[in-house]
């Protein structure tokens, strides 16, 4: 295995915890650095020391630091990459694509914003006759938006969060990914060096539930974005709930495709393979399961085991390799026993577990309530499924995360169907659903309640309502 970067830590301060926490490579099974845990009540001491910061952010100061940051993140572009590919087991190809994105977001960051704006909306009081009184849906800032970040994306969405937030006028508590954690470190250096205005950006490393604890207790906290494993959504709705926080949740999503015989094959083959191994399989978005109609079934299956037999597997720095490691020995392993998991289904090729490397699985003779069906599998494997007509939507309607749908047909009637049909967030036709933009909007999960699909600068704004006697000026001013 190639040797890994530098291994970075940090040091704790005066009167501050001293426990460290090491991150541990899957590429090469050893420590890549050590990163200071921070403890609540550090977390709610630092917040504290920025409660006399309530001065609304200025957008010009706000753009001026993320054309600062981007230029950090462009001169420690090389080692962002490298780390990235020895935190997660991602291929030098992805590794690159997440941090050249960040570096392309905040480039063009000013030119999104500005898209996205758009006049009050304004409301007759009535629409009977003539009213002096009108209502005016507008928003003002949340003060901290506190987020926690998952390993598969932890820059990408670190970036995304703190351009779309201080642009909202918002400050922001962010909480890296511990997997992830030698470049979160590295991004809180970045971050000061760039002179973020109001002391606006906090980042710690630290235990998620430490985190999320002082966050519940923290006055000044309006809004708690977590976005990570589903096994821990619900208990953070209600925790904040409790705690009288605004809650956004992104949890992991269950990607299903469809396929008919009037795409290519060959194409669809393509998609496919690159939709449930890109990033080792390893995001929101990736194809899980693959509903393909019954009569092109087998030619499609025996491309589809051809394929993912010759993916290469290996240290992800070699550039002929196609699949990494996964995070860890133990998910690997844990997929692996999935992929077994039911008698009646069929492991088709790969499958095994070597350390946290898995070999590329495709498996068949699932059933709608299997739990890969109804809630997907995260890793460089996939289930396929032949479908007769009228059963497609049956297949649809058993997944419990729909976060992502995708079909591959020329049969617009068919695509309208799908996308009416369908309960997934996002629909993605004719194309591979694990390309994504940090530009796209997100939300939609199921349980969320308040995190529809929307833009992200929106997410991070409170709308509100003015209604009576409003001057046109005052309104504007009101909304600016």
């Amino acid at each position: 295995m190639s040797a890994g970067p530098t291994p970075r830590s940090t040091a704790a301060g005066p009167g501050e915890s001293s426990v460290l926490r090491d991150v541990i490579s899957p590429v090469t099974g050893t420590v890549l650095g050590s990163v200071r845990l921070a403890g609540p009540l550090e977390i709610q001491r630092l917040l504290r020391e920025r409660a006399g910061d309530t001065a609304p952010l200025d957008r010009r100061e706000v753009l001026d630091f993320l054309h600062r940051l981007k230029e950090q993140l462009l001169a420690h572009q090389r080692e962002l990459i490298r780390t990235t590919i020895f935190e997660t087991g991602f291929i030098t190809a992805d590794s690159r694509e997440i941090v050249t994105a960040a570096i392309e977001f905040l480039a063009d960051f000013e030119t999104y914003a500005e898209d996205q704006a758009g006049p009050p909306t304004r409301v007759p009081h009535s629409y009977a006759g003539k009213s002096s009184r009108e209502m005016l849906i507008t928003h003002r800032p949340y003060r901290w938006i506190a987020a926690v970040v998952p390993q598969n994306a932890s820059l990408t969405l670190a970036i995304t969060i703190i351009a779309s937030a201080l642009y909202a006028g918002s400050r922001v508590l962010l909480r890296p990914s511990l997997q992830c954690g030698c470049t979160g470190a590295l991004l809180a250096e970045l971050v000061e060096r760039s002179e973020p205005p109001g002391s606006s950006v906090l980042i710690v490393n630290c235990l998620a539930t430490d985190f999320l604890d002082a966050c519940y207790t923290a006055e000044q906290v309006d809004v708690i974005h977590y976005i990570g494993s589903n096994q821990f959504a619900l208990p953070v709705l209600m925790d904040a709930y409790a705690a009288r926080k605004v809650c956004l949740l992104d949890g992991q999503g269950n990607g299903m495709l469809y396929l008919d015989e009037t795409f290519p094959i060959e194409h669809a083959v393509d998609i496919v393979t690159c939709g449930a191994t890109r990033f080792n399989g390893e995001t929101c978005t990736s194809v899980n399961g693959v509903l393909i109609q019954q009569e092109i079934y087998e030619p499609v299956r025996d491309a589809l085991v051809d394929v993912f037999g010759a993916l290469r597997v290996g240290d992800p720095t070699f550039p002929e390799t196609e699949i990494g490691p996964m995070f860890s020995r133990e998910q690997a392993a844990g997929l692996a026993r999935a992929l077994r998991a039911g008698s009646h289904m069929r492991l088709l090729c790969g499958g095994s577990a070597e350390g946290a490397y898995l070999a590329p699985a495709i498996v068949e003779g699932v059933a709608r309530d299997d739990l890969l069906v109804r809630q997907g599998l995260f890793g460089p494997a996939l289930w396929i499924q032949p479908v007769r007509d009228g059963e497609l939507f049956d297949w649809l309607r058993a997944n419990q995360f729909p976060l992502g749908d995708a079909i591959l047909s020329t049969r617009p009637e068919l695509v309208r169907a799908f996308a009416a049909q369908s309960r997934a967030a996002r629909i993605c036709v004719n194309e591979d659903p694990s390309v994504e933009s940090m530009f796209e909007p997100w939300g939609g999960y199921p349980p969320s309640g308040f995190n529809p699909v929307s833009i992200w600068i929106d997410k991070y704004r409170q709308a509100f309502q003015l209604d009576g006697r409003l001057g046109l000026d005052r309104a504007d001013g009101a909304a600016a």
